[in-house]
């Protein structure tokens, strides 16, 4: 049995548009619909037989439109193309043919598969574009810019009757707002587009604009494609012959703006909440009325029985202090005057029981749009517990300073009581040890002597860690012979350390630099007590200090010092303890080997206000090693240590008391104390035999003095009753104001403190000499300065 058409070549042959398929690129009929002879006049099989001719149907002008078709094909496998042809009957049609290349799938060859359409319909459209009247073109130009080019979400509804209303058009903006294209919605129904329940909603918005006879306005919310959106819809009837056949309607997107006003609101609401839960109360002030609105709040606390609304200025200025109210007045009027717009001032205000508070008040002050101030608003911040905190913690903070000043008083006057009578301790033992006498007797002197060095190292050491405590130790920064420094801080410990057998090393990095700023006197004061630690826990074996290169950065370098011994070691039980004031590893440590305990917590404090720590390591039994970091800045030359501690070669007790005969001069003595005054006389005499010595026991009496005997060196006491040596020395020095030679005035202190050194030299003394006195000290200041031609 003979099959018919496929089924495909059916559905393809009842298509009013022409299917076809032609080779490529021979460009010969392979296969039309039937639906061609309606076209063309002519059916399939003319084209079949006359493969070619379908070109001499196509309008002579519009030959060359094939050619840009083909290219098309070549460049996107695809075209389209408008143009005229001429029918059987001598019609001219227009046409609009589209398709596409394919490959066949039996051999390796290629046809175009396409549609063309008849479009001769919109021939008298092109006609009246033709015309010369452009004004029709121009307004239809002109509507379709108008309807695509806003930016609202336009639609056109078409009254096809009172019950159904037909989606026709849609614009651009109404595409990207909801997601829907004009394919999917044209031709549908309200009902057939949202459902029935959504769709009724919108068609009896329609039938109110029909009503209404005039736009309406609502606002509307539901989910499409692209999402929920909140619109205010507008929607116009247009009426032709009688009747509203079209709504045109337009939807602006306010999802934004919904959404700000409601977190502005939300924002508001959690604003007056928090203001009516805070201490805080606000007002607002009508500049232009002079009436005043009050927080709930702020009418508690100020206000009287009447409402908080609009009240006259005069009750708030009525509430200001008497010792306020001119000055706030005043404060107010300028600040009207002046271009500021915020401002906040301090006052107190009487309280609805009748107590004044401290009120903060910051305000902000409103124009207009001419710039005329029309609102003054603020808030009040009652200070009454604020300004109760602040005078306790000052009032603390005064008794804090207090205490502290009263402490270093305190210091300043033990270390004068403590260091005078060890002054005599320890300067007339010097004389004895100076004086024939047996060996036993000079043995113990010596121990005497010694006691009252310990006692003095002792009285350095709390006062040093008062001044760390305190905040008060200060920190120079000298260039310095680094090597040098470390080696002369060894030799302090030669003789101790060579009494118990025990060998000091010291080894240096050589890539460190000669020179670095530092503070000699910490560094030293810091390894001086760990290498006298050391030295005090090693009973045979080594003390050594390394000092290694870390790193170096352009000008600084890091530096490691580290102090190494063979001793006990410690417990790493109670290493944690070694930094706690007056405490050591071991309560039998104090008992076998002494101690305060403080030389560790001072090390370790200075290191830590040197941006550094200690480190430990250590076992029982096996030694221990300290060390720490320092980074410092290098320096291409410095001073020894020799210059900048005055160092001796020799550390003898017994001093070099040959007698000098050359001297003649005369020296003024000011001391109050009468065991110092023996001593001081007792030195001077005994080294210079020939010299004149005068006293004063206070500064009153050394300027008398001073002008009655013109001395060539007075020695000032700086701690004395009726007149401190301070204050005398400034008197002097205007007594000599007018005269070329200045008198050496050398300052004696006992107190510690760098302080007095610095306010010594400040007030014109010229050098400082601390007690308890040492003689080698003492005699080189006397000689320094009489053999000066100070002027």
């Amino acid at each position: 049995m003979t099959s018919g058409p496929s089924l495909e070549i059916q559905i393809l042959s009842d298509f009013e548009d022409v299917v076809f398929s032609i080779g490529y690129p021979n460009l010969e009929i392979l296969y039309t619909s039937r639906s061609i002879k309606t076209l063309t006049g002519f059916d399939s099989s003319y084209f079949l037989e006359n493969k070619n001719s379908w070109q001499k149907f196509i309008y002579d002008e519009d030959r060359n439109l094939i050619k840009h078709a083909l290219i098309a094909i070549r460049k996107n496998q695809k075209f389209r193309v408008r143009l005229r042809i001429l029918t059987k009957e001598k019609i001219f049609k227009y046409v609009e043919c589209h398709g596409r290349l394919v490959q066949n799938n039996s051999e390796n060859s290629y046809r175009i598969d396409g549609i063309v359409t008849d479009i001769s319909d919109l021939l008298p459209l092109y006609n009246l574009f033709q015309d010369e009247s452009v004004d029709i073109k121009h307004l239809l130009i002109e509507n379709n810019m108008i309807f695509n080019g806003s930016q609202d979400s336009m639609f056109l509804i078409e009254v096809v009757d009172s019950e159904q209303y037909v989606i026709r058009r849609i614009n651009q903006a109404y595409e990207k707002s909801t997601g829907i294209t004009q394919s999917m919605i044209q031709g549908k129904t309200p009902i057939e587009l949202l459902g029935a329940e959504l769709g009724t909603t919108v068609i009896n918005n329609f039938k109110k604009a029909i009503q209404a006879k005039t736009t309406i306005s609502y606002e509307e919310s539901f989910t499409m494609p692209a999402g929920s959106k909140i619109w205010i819809t507008e929607l116009t009837p247009i009426e032709l012959e009688g009747k509203y056949k079209y709504i045109v309607g337009a939807s602006k997107d306010i999802t934004e703006q919904k959404l700000a006003e409601n977190a502005l609101k939300e924002y508001n609401e959690r604003y007056a909440l928090i203001l009516e839960a805070s201490s805080d109360g606000w007002f607002d002030w009508d500049l232009v009325n002079n009436t005043v609105i009050y927080s709930r709040r702020w009418w508690l606390e100020f206000g009287n029985d009447q409402k908080p609304e609009n009240v006259p200025i005069g009750y708030w200025q009525s509430l200001i202090h008497p010792d306020d109210k001119d000055w706030v007045s005043e404060f107010l009027e300028n600040i009207l005057y002046s271009q500021r717009e915020t401002f906040q001032l301090t006052f107190q205000m009487k309280k609805r029981k009748g107590n004044y508070a401290h009120v903060l008040s910051k305000c902000y002050i409103q124009r207009d749009a001419s710039g005329n101030k029309i609102r003054l608003l603020g808030s009040n911040t009652d200070l009454t517990e604020t300004k109760r905190i602040e005078y306790t913690l000052r009032h603390a903070k005064e008794l804090a300073e207090a205490a502290n000043i009263a402490k270093g008083n305190f210091l300043a006057n033990m270390s004068h009581e403590i260091r005078t009578p060890l002054n005599g301790i320890i300067g007339f033992t010097e004389l004895l040890l100076n004086s024939p006498l047996q060996e036993e007797q000079k043995e113990y002197l010596k121990n005497i002597f010694y006691s009252g060095k310990s006692l003095l190292e002792l009285v350095n050491q709390i006062l040093d860690f008062s001044k760390i405590d305190s905040g008060k130790m200060e920190f120079e920064s000298i260039n310095t012979n680094l090597s040098d420094l470390i080696k002369s801080t060894l030799d302090l410990f030669q003789v101790s350390a060579a009494s118990k057998g025990i060998r000091l090393q010291f080894q240096i990095d050589p890539k460190l630099p000669e020179f670095v700023s530092l503070d000699p006197l910490r560094i030293r004061q810091i390894l001086s007590n760990l290498i006298g630690n050391a030295v005090k826990f090693t009973h045979e074996g080594y003390v050594k200090v390394n000092l290694n290169q870390i790193e170096r950065l352009g000008d600084f370098v890091t530096i490691s010092f580290e102090v190494e011994d063979t001793g006990i070691g410690i417990d790493l039980n109670v290493r944690s303890r070694l930094f706690d004031s007056f405490s050591q590893a071991d309560t039998s440590i104090t008992r076998k080997y002494g101690g305060t305990g403080l030389g560790l917590t001072i090390t370790n404090e200075l290191l830590l206000r040197m941006n550094s720590k200690l480190n430990i390591k250590s076992e029982l039994g096996m030694g221990s090693q300290f060390s720490f970091l320092l980074t410092l800045e290098i320096k291409s030359s410095g001073e020894n240590a020799s210059s900048i501690f005055d160092d001796k070669t020799t550390h003898t007790i017994e001093s070099n008391l040959e007698q000098i005969q050359g001297f003649h001069s005369n020296i003024l003595i000011v001391e109050d104390n009468e065991l110092n005054r023996k001593l001081l006389t007792k030195l001077l005499q005994k080294k210079y035999p020939n010299i004149h010595l005068h006293f004063a026991i206070d500064g009153v009496e050394a300027i008398a003095q001073f002008q009655i005997k013109k001395p060539d060196l007075i020695i000032m006491d700086l701690q004395m009753p009726i007149m401190d040596g301070f204050t005398a020395t400034i008197e002097i020095r205007k007594l000599e104001k007018d005269l070329n030679k200045k008198t050496p005035i050398v300052a004696l202190t006992a107190g510690a403190f760098y302080s007095d050194k610095d306010t010594a030299i400040e007030s014109g003394m010229d050098d400082f000499l601390t007690k308890p006195i040492s003689a080698a000290f003492l005699y080189k200041a006397v000689e320094k300065w009489l053999t000066s031609s100070r002027v």
